[in-house]
């Protein structure tokens, strides 16, 4: 017969009511103690580290104050920028209304030449029965220009005035004075402007200046043929009109 083996009986563990109840409270008072621990720690280790939450506290209540100050600093230099950016505006207001009325003396000063021109014509004796009026010079861009001038007579005679005109500008170039006539301001094209009419006639040519050339003034002569009229001539300063 073969050996029987034993075999081992287990007895199963009887579990007491209450005790999976106690194990839970000391897990819990474990954690309990060992966040306080913790929590000791930590306070340790920010008062060795110098940290001060009192000093903390007022140092930010300082910062904000401050920051409250730059901000009503700012508000200010805002205002100030606003009241000078209005009196700029003024200042410039009123700069432009000067040039304005700069402008209109200088036309009114121009206009009353042309009168007195006129007048000075009209009583200057009975051979000058010849006037210019009407002058204008504008701007063609650039270095081109044109100019347009009335002749006309003082009397009733219905005879045809007949004859030429030359113009000639004055100006300086290279710091010396310079005079340059219709050929050469025309390119060649033509030297002077011819004349016929009865009452009168509008004049007018296009002028190109020379490069570095600074003109000054603009002078028209007047030669009618025969003896009837009397030559003469009309100095013009060098001023263009705004277009």
């Amino acid at each position: 017969m073969g050996k029987i083996k034993p075999t081992r009986v287990v007895t199963p563990r009887i579990v007491q009511p209450g005790e999976g109840g106690a194990r839970t409270w000391l897990w819990f008072l474990f954690l309990l103690a060992l966040t306080a621990l913790s929590w000791q720690v930590f306070e340790f280790g920010r008062q060795r580290a110098g940290f001060d939450t009192g000093r903390w506290n007022q140092r930010e209540s300082a910062l904000q104050q401050r920051i409250e100050e730059l901000e009503e600093e700012r508000d200010v230099l805002r205002a100030s920028a606003a009241r000078f950016e209005r009196a700029g505006q003024i200042d410039r207001a009123a700069a432009d209304g000067v040039q304005s009325e700069v402008k209109a003396l200088q036309d009114e000063r121009a206009e009353l030449k042309r009168e007195v021109a006129l007048l000075q014509s009209l009583v200057s004796g009975g051979e000058k029965k010849l006037i210019l009026g009407d002058f204008s010079l504008a701007s063609l861009g650039g270095l081109n220009y044109r100019f347009e001038v009335t002749l006309s007579k003082r009397t009733d005679d219905q005879a045809t005035v007949s004859g030429q005109v030359n113009v000639e500008v004055s100006g300086e170039s290279g710091g010396e004075r310079q005079i340059l006539d219709l050929g050469e301001l025309s390119g060649g094209k033509r030297s002077n402007i011819g004349i016929r009419f009865k009452s009168f006639q509008k004049l007018k040519a296009d002028l190109l200046l020379p490069e570095g050339f600074q003109p000054s003034s603009l002078k028209v002569t007047v030669n009618p043929d025969g003896q009837k009229f009397k030559s003469f001539e009309q100095v013009y300063d060098w001023k263009v009109e705004d277009t």
